[in-house]
């Protein structure tokens, strides 16, 4: 069970810092998508580097918590703008890592 845990943690990361880099790079679909809902060229990027830090946290068992925390806000923000847009199924496929996120942050507490 200790590796399946360990390969969440590695996908949510990388999915994380994947997610985060979109926005920091300003890829066309994406900003195009977040404009509709008033963000800024510097929103979108500060967006982005949460999520950037939330994968680096994630990947530090002692930061985990924090990293899960982020994480899981961070894709419960684009889930929410998703599902306002009318985008219903990606919007639900999008709170996949929201779950598990929490499962990890919910792990990070009983190990402390």
């Amino acid at each position: 069970m200790k590796h399946v845990f360990t390969v969440l943690i590695i996908m949510l990361a990388l999915l994380s810092v994947a997610a985060g880099a979109a926005k920091v790079m300003l890829v066309p679909e994406e900003a195009t998508f977040l404009r509709q809902f008033g963000f800024t060229d510097t929103l979108m990027m500060l967006f982005g580097a949460g999520q950037i830090l939330a994968g680096a946290l994630l990947v530090i068992a002692g930061l985990r918590l924090y990293g899960a925390l982020l994480a899981a806000l961070c894709f419960a923000v684009s889930s929410g703008l998703l599902l306002f847009s009318g985008d219903v199924p990606f919007a639900l496929v999008s709170l996949v890592p929201v779950i598990l996120a929490g499962l990890i942050a919910r792990r990070s507490i009983a190990a402390d």
